[in-house]
C-alpha cells in the first residue's frame, strides 16, 4: 500500500508539472476515479488512457547493500539507460530519493517490454552489478528469476485535472455538493447512529441479522448522492449533518447482498 502511494505521488507530480506523463506498467499505477491527490497544496484528479501494449518479461531482482566493490563492477545510477532509471524511480529508488539512510536491502519485480531489453544494462544480461547513487550509497543488483507467461507491458498516458486550488476549498466543495441533513429519525435509528459515532463504527457480524433500524438508515442514505460510490463490496461514502456536526459515513457490504453490512461514521 505504501509503495502504491509513493508511486501515485510521483505520477501526479510529473503529470501536474508537465501537463501529462507516460508510465509503462502491467496495470495502472493509479486507477482512474481513485481518490483525489494533493500536490503543492492543490487537489487533483488523475485520469489515464492506454497508448500501447507489448509482450513483456517479468524480472525478479534483489538489492544487497555493499560498502566496497571493484571499480570495474560499479555503475553510477545516472549512467544507467533511461529505461532502467525509470524502473527504479517508479519504486522510489531514483537518484533524487536514495539517501544515506535509504534501505537498499530490497527485492522487487521489473517488467520490460521484450523489444526494449536490448536497451537495458540490467536485463537480460547484467553488465555491471553494483549500482552507486549520487548520495554515495551502493548496492549489488542481481536477477533471481524471470517469467514471460501472460506478461504484457502497457503504456499509460496520465493527465491531471485540478479539482480545487486548496484542500480547504475542496473540502468546502464536497460539503456544498453532498452534505445532507440526517434528521427526523426514530428513536431506534438515532440510538444506532449515536452508537456508531461513539464506537467509531457499527458492525453486524457475519451471520448476524441487522435490525430494521439499520436497513431504514441504509435506505435513507441511499436516497442521497454518494461522494464515493465504490466497488469491491463498498456501497458508498456519504457526508451527512447530524446534531450540528458533519460526518463522513461509509456503508459497507462485506458479503454482496448477503445482508451482512457495516456502517462506519467518522466526524469531520
Amino acid at each position: 500500500m505504501r509503495e502504491n502511494q509513493e508511486k501515485g505521488r510521483r505520477v501526479i507530480k510529473r503529470a501536474v508539472k508537465n501537463g501529462s506523463t507516460i508510465v509503462d506498467d502491467q496495470s495502472p499505477p493509479l486507477w482512474e476515479g481513485s481518490r483525489p491527490w494533493v500536490y503543492d497544496g492543490s487537489v487533483y484528479r488523475l485520469s489515464y488512457e492506454v497508448r500501447n501494449e507489448r509482450p513483456a518479461t517479468r524480472y525478479f531482482w534483489n538489492l544487497i547493500p555493499v560498502q566496497q566493490a571493484n571499480e570495474d563492477d560499479i555503475v553510477q545510477f545516472n549512467e544507467l539507460p533511461r529505461f532502467d532509471r525509470e524502473k527504479f524511480r517508479l519504486v522510489g529508488l531514483g537518484d533524487d530519493t536514495v539517501g544515506a539512510d535509504t534501505s537498499l536491502d530490497v527485492g522487487k519485480t521489473f517488467v520490460y517490454a521484450n523489444a526494449d531489453r536490448n536497451q537495458s544494462a540490467l536485463v537480460p544480461t547484467l553488465e555491471r552489478s553494483v549500482i552507486e547513487w549520487k548520495s554515495g550509497s551502493r548496492a549489488r543488483f542481481s536477477i533471481t528469476g524471470s517469467n514471460s507467461t501472460d506478461a504484457t507491458l502497457k503504456t499509460y498516458r496520465y493527465t491531471a485535472r485540478q479539482l480545487a486550488p486548496t484542500v480547504e476549498a475542496y473540502g468546502q466543495q464536497l460539503r456544498d455538493q453532498y452534505t445532507f441533513e440526517l434528521s427526523g429519525l426514530a428513536d431506534v435509528e438515532r440510538s444506532l447512529v449515536n452508537q456508531a459515532i461513539a464506537e467509531h463504527g457499527y458492525t453486524v457480524e457475519r451471520g448476524g441479522s441487522p435490525p430494521d433500524a439499520f436497513w431504514s438508515l441504509v435506505e435513507t442514505f441511499q436516497q442521497h448522492e454518494a461522494v464515493a460510490d465504490r466497488k469491491d463490496g463498498v456501497t458508498g461514502g456519504y457526508l451527512t449533518a447530524y446534531d450540528g456536526q458533519v460526518y463522513w459515513t461509509e456503508l459497507i457490504n462485506r458479503n454482496d447482498f448477503g445482508r451482512q453490512k457495516t456502517t462506519t461514521t467518522t466526524e469531520q
